[in-house]
């Protein structure tokens, strides 16, 4: 069956809406993105999914606030949910959430998903229409690890016979800024190894706060800005403020569109 869906990634929320990180309002710069994917296409997606680095400091006064900004709700959800958040003219709207490096997974889970256990790692799959999705988590720190346990578990949800879209936090692939991509896990090539030649529409990363598209051995790969502030992709580690982005991803037929939409940023109604 057809559909839409909407990623957003790295939104490191805070404990005050007035703290500041990089001399950015995180909460008013994801403010600014859920008021816009409501207006623009809040009625034609089935979902919207965060790729990692919900917060900046992961804990329990983060998660609370970043609930509390979302809306968030349906707290029997297990990750990666849906929960469902209802923010800035979005009503109910289904939310999967992925942590990344900056999401303690203890308060993480504890947090946004008390009705399960926490975990190690959050790899997990669901099915939506007919298409699996394959959530994959590389690691609470900045450089990914890429995990035999991970790595088996992906290669069994990928014997499944639904196409599969692949979310995770982390980026595999160089994008060519070396600060950056000396975060790409030393092993990354067996990842590849598991993904090459296997039914995937596409993979879905956060991490280095730039949006993206290649194709890495036959596959699709897609990054994304963050909703907060974007990475320098010169030689030295640095702060862009540029817009946010969010990307609009439509399956159709089992094939995989998407674009990318900037948001010019105002203050909140």
């Amino acid at each position: 069956m057809n559909f839409a869906f909407v990623q957003i990634t790295d939104q490191h929320l805070t404990a005050s809406p007035a703290e500041l990180v990089h001399g950015v309002s995180t909460t008013i710069t994801l403010r600014a993105v859920l008021r816009h994917i409501a207006q623009t296409v809040g009625d034609q997606i089935d979902f919207i999914v965060s790729t990692g680095d919900l917060v900046q400091t992961a804990s329990a006064e983060s998660y609370r606030a970043a609930g509390q900004l979302l809306g968030l709700h349906n707290s029997a959800a297990h990750a990666p949910g849906p929960v469902r958040i209802s923010a800035e003219g979005l009503h109910d709207c289904p939310l999967y959430v992925l942590p990344g490096n900056h999401d303690d997974r203890d308060t993480f889970f504890s947090s946004l998903f008390p009705a399960g256990q926490p975990q190690s790692r959050l790899n997990a799959t669901f099915v939506h229409k007919g298409i699996q999705f394959i959530c994959l988590d590389w690691g609470p720190d900045a450089k990914a690890v890429a995990e035999p346990a991970m790595l088996a578990f992906l290669d069994g949800a990928l014997t499944a016979p639904q196409p599969s879209i692949v979310l995770m936090h982390h980026h595999a692939a160089p994008i060519g800024t070396d600060w950056l991509d000396n975060f790409i896990a030393d092993e990354v090539d067996r990842f590849w190894d598991v993904v090459a030649g296997r039914s995937v529409l596409g993979i879905f990363c956060g991490h280095v706060h730039t949006s993206y598209d290649q194709i890495v051995r036959g596959v699709p790969v897609y990054g994304l800005r963050s909703t907060a502030f974007a990475f320098s992709l010169h030689g030295e580690p640095d702060i862009w403020r540029l817009p946010p982005h969010y990307r609009v991803i439509t399956v159709r037929d089992g094939m995989l569109t998407t674009h990318v939409i900037e948001v010019p940023l105002t203050e909140p109604r």
